[in-house]
């Protein structure tokens, strides 16, 4: 299926993952650890940009928030921490679990405690409420929280589109990146640029709006 078959304003979606400071900031857990962050500034301001496309063509725009808060985990996902050794990120005692250079309407946010975007229920329940065919995926990282949303939303039925300017890591395997585009390409969805993506959002919508108008 092709990028025009798949973005029609009325049952599009876009979801923005985890742009948030440990991960996008140069003050977060990231960059403390020597990590590349030099591409998020990029990939939040072309979020932006077509956050704000979005919002002309009435296509609802839904932020994920990942977040460390022990009392919200299980006994596994504990086990996990504490004897696995995983690194956490976005502590909810500190600062690096809030959003980075986006101020996201509060009722738009679906926090997560794990890397699934869909673990939060009431975020699938909004989907279905308003018809939702097609998500349009952005954010990070790119092989771990943005490839799990991908692999899920296929799985559940959801259309993928993936802006690839707008997905990043901060993996220092360059591979990284490239690899979970390809899958994309193979078997999840369509992989495209923001632009063309915008473009064809706007074309779409001015297509729906002459009909209507012919109509009356």
């Amino acid at each position: 299926m092709k990028l025009h078959e798949k973005l029609n304003p009325k049952f599009t979606a876009l979801i923005v993952v985890d742009l948030q400071n440990d991960f996008c900031s140069p003050s977060g857990l990231m960059a403390s650890l020597g990590k590349d962050v030099s591409k998020m500034d990029a990939v939040v301001e072309g979020t932006q940009a077509l956050i704000r496309v979005c919002e002309t063509v009435q296509v609802p725009v839904f932020y994920t928030q990942l977040i460390y808060d022990r009392t919200k985990l299980t006994d596994l996902q504990k086990e996990q921490y504490d004897l696995d050794g995983r690194m956490v990120t976005c502590d909810i005692r500190g600062d690096g679990y809030k959003f980075y250079r986006l101020e996201p309407p509060a009722e738009r946010v679906f926090p997560k405690y794990n890397y699934n975007i869909f673990s939060n229920p009431a975020l699938e329940a909004e989907l279905r409420e308003r018809g939702i065919k097609t998500l349009i995926i952005t954010g990070v990282s790119t092989q771990i929280c943005v490839e799990t949303a991908i692999r899920n939303g296929f799985d559940i039925g959801y259309k993928i589109v993936v802006p690839r300017d707008l997905v990043a890591t901060t993996s220092s395997d360059p591979e990284t990146q490239e690899r979970t585009l390809r899958l994309v390409k193979k078997t999840y969805g369509v992989v495209s640029d923001a632009s063309e993506i915008s473009e064809m959002l706007q074309r779409a919508s001015a297509v729906a709006v002459k009909n209507k108008t012919n109509l009356v």
